[in-house]
């Protein structure tokens, strides 16, 4: 009899027809865990949900010696809110039953990845619109996508950690030691998602008077950062060590830019503004450099 937290297999009998069945496992395959609430603060709820969660769980019950209160069950429903496959199954006043669903043989590491670029790289394509445009609503539609890319990065780092711990059924085709590459560029690809909300914001809250001479630079300041951005990342899920040295030989015409602009802005209204922008274009152009490293030593 198949039961809430099963894993289902598909097969195709004789006659084509589909069948489904529960896999197999033993206890040792079943990971429970437990979580005592008692006197602890939503935050303090919140920093151990996520210690679970991201040591991984198939179920985790969360109990208090009198009733769970109203705020330390936000505080769960918020964690909950901010990842992949975790989700409520039973619950009572003095206990929540949380079950993980999500099945990581299913979600090979550079998937996971490569589902956090597609959403980076659109909140930075459309958060430089945005400023170009002064389009508050996109500017908008960027902050909002954050927490996507935070439930991915999550998953990432979980998976990840399972890696090291070499209980992961996750092939990642490499040696252990070589693993935390992976969390290293799953955390410059959330660390360009902040920075495309840090643009956002401003676009925003802001009133931006940018002359037309400044915004051609900045313009082709980004377009050279983001085609060094999908170089490293190509480099990355291709294995081409050629594409990550052309993303690291550009740190000089980096440099070199940067400086041009920072002396055309200089004394100009807006310079706060403009500079935080420019910063962060640069910083995305670091994380690409940390990308395309990361490439070069998991094939070295």
């Amino acid at each position: 009899m198949l039961k809430a937290g099963d894993r289902l297999l598909i097969e195709t009998s004789d006659s084509g027809n589909l069948i489904l069945r529960a896999e197999a496992r033993g206890e040792e395959d079943v990971s429970m865990k437990s979580l005592e609430v008692t006197n602890l603060l939503p935050k303090e709820i919140e920093r151990r949900v996520i210690s679970c969660y991201l040591d991984g769980f198939d179920e985790l019950r969360i109990t208090s010696k009198v009733r769970i209160l109203p705020e330390q069950r936000e505080a769960v429903l918020n964690i909950l809110r901010r990842v992949l496959g975790a989700e409520i199954l039973a619950e009572t006043s003095n206990e929540i039953v949380v079950n993980d669903f999500l099945d990581m043989k299913d979600l090979p590491p550079k998937s996971i990845l490569r589902r956090m670029y597609v959403i980076v790289e659109f909140m930075l394509k459309n958060s430089v619109q945005a400023f170009f445009s002064r389009d508050k609503i996109l500017a908008n539609d960027v902050i909002n996508r954050d927490e996507e890319v935070d439930k991915f990065y999550l998953l990432a780092t979980r998976e990840i950690i399972e890696g090291v711990k070499k209980k992961s059924e996750v092939e990642f085709d490499v040696p252990p030691e070589k693993v935390i590459h992976f969390l290293s560029i799953a955390k410059s690809l959330e660390r360009i998602a902040d920075h495309s909300v840090k643009i956002s914001v401003i676009v925003k809250e802001e009133e931006l008077n940018i002359s037309g001479e400044l915004e051609k630079e900045l313009e082709a300041f980004y377009i050279f950062v983001f085609e060094k951005l999908e170089l490293a990342v190509k480099s990355f899920f291709r294995g081409d060590k050629k594409l990550a040295d052309i993303t690291l030989n550009a740190r000089d015409e980096i440099h070199t830019s940067v400086s041009r602009i920072l002396m055309k802005i200089e004394g100009k209204p807006g310079t706060l503004s403009v500079f935080t922008i420019l910063d962060s274009f640069q910083r995305v152009y670091a994380y690409s450099t940390d990308i395309a490293e990361c490439t070069l030593d998991l094939m070295t």
